[in-house]
């Protein structure tokens, strides 16, 4: 069985998660909203703490952005990107 160091490691960047409020669709304007929201499960709140804590050594500022009008077909989840301004 051979060696591999911690820098072998690889982060999935493609975050994902259930629903992302408000949905798409709502009454409110941008101007009404107080707080927008992620639903997730376990393995898509995994997995984002993994990437968070992966940048976070080398990133002083980070957004994430989600795309609550972006469902995939496929299991109808939305993306989340984790992005930083450099």
């Amino acid at each position: 069985m051979s060696r591999r160091s911690a820098r072998a490691v690889r982060i999935n960047a493609n975050v994902r998660c259930q629903r992302i409020y408000p949905i798409g669709g709502s009454s409110k304007t941008i101007e009404d909203l107080d707080t927008v929201g992620f639903k997730m499960n376990r393995q898509q709140a995994i997995d984002l703490a993994r990437v968070l804590l992966a940048v976070t050594q080398d990133w002083e500022v980070i957004d994430i952005t989600g795309f609550r009008l972006k469902e995939r077909k496929s299991d109808k989840t939305f993306p989340l990107t984790i992005t930083s301004a450099v």
